[in-house]
């Protein structure tokens, strides 16, 4: 036998707000920091967001839109030179400028918002 859920439709209803998507616990800035971080080196590590699956967010496409295709060439060039640490500097900075530019686009999406919630809910 099962129980009867509650359909009051409450948002703090300890029964049925939960299985309606909606949390007691509220995501801090500090929830937000860390899924904004989390979501950044994801993409970096993986090239999307989820790591796995349908991507929501897709760094290919990203960089097409929001970068000089420039830049990739110039990556290649280095890349065929023998100088490993000219290579290693330009990728490190070029990484550095990637970085602040997913945070900057990223600080406000709802896949961001809602790993702060799921966060927020592990507490």
């Amino acid at each position: 036998m099962t129980a009867e859920r509650c359909m009051c439709g409450a948002t703090d209803c300890a029964v049925c707000g939960p299985l309606q998507g909606y949390s007691l616990k509220q995501p801090t800035p500090r929830h937000y920091e860390l899924a904004l971080d989390e979501v950044v080196d994801s993409i970096l590590e993986y090239g999307q967001w989820p790591t796995s699956g349908r991507a929501q967010f897709d760094l290919y496409d990203f960089l097409d839109e929001h970068r000089d295709p420039s830049y990739a060439a110039e990556m290649y060039v280095a890349s065929l030179s023998s100088n490993m640490y000219a290579l290693q500097v330009r990728r490190d900075r070029e990484r550095k400028t990637v970085t602040e530019m997913l945070r900057n686009h990223l600080a406000d999406s709802d896949f961001v918002a809602d790993l702060a919630a799921e966060y927020a809910e592990e507490e």
